[in-house]
């Protein structure tokens, strides 16, 4: 007697029926996307301010000369949210020729602005704080450079990011 080989395989129907049952997998999850997408990018970015900071202070400390951070500063016709330099001449202000760490947008962290800044300006009129060698902020006049960013998010998610007196940096 002779036994029929079964054929090891998909029939269309099967395809078929798999690739729906992805699809509506799909609709369900995809929606969730939008509730933790725009708070993952306000975190994103408040980490990288944060390590930004951090990166000001250390190269303040390595260099042995103030490092500063400038926001809505304008550099080759565009203005940039904030910019980290070694400010040479150690008054708070970009000056052409000065080293240049990071220039950031907030465009690169889609549905992400800033909601307020608290530095003192500089005498241009830009926010601006400065970490010295020892690490220690300091702002135009002198004093502390204490100060807050505010972040804030396309659900109105608010995250700030603080410098104290004595230069310790923190999310809150």
């Amino acid at each position: 007697m002779r036994t029929k080989k079964r054929e090891l395989g998909f029939t269309m129907i099967e395809l078929m029926v798999a690739v729906g049952i992805f699809a509506i997998m799909a609709a369900i999850a995809i929606p969730g996307f939008s509730v933790w997408l725009p708070n993952y990018r306000l975190k994103h970015a408040a980490r990288d301010m944060f390590s930004n900071f951090q990166l000001a202070k250390l190269t303040a400390i390595r260099r042995g000369s103030n490092c500063t951070i400038t926001f809505n500063q304008a550099i080759g016709g565009t203005v940039y949210d904030y910019v980290v330099y070694v400010d040479s001449d150690n008054d708070l202000e970009y000056d052409a020729g000065e080293v240049v760490i990071t220039k950031v947008l907030w465009t690169n962290y889609k549905g992400v602005t800033d909601n307020g800044l608290t530095f003192a300006n500089n005498d241009d009129g830009l926010p601006s704080i400065a970490f010295r060698s020892n690490g220690l902020p300091r702002n135009n006049a002198g004093g502390f450079g204490i100060g807050t960013v505010s972040l804030i998010n396309e659900k109105n998610k608010i995250t700030k990011v603080v410098v104290s007196s004595v230069g310790n940096i923190r999310i809150q």
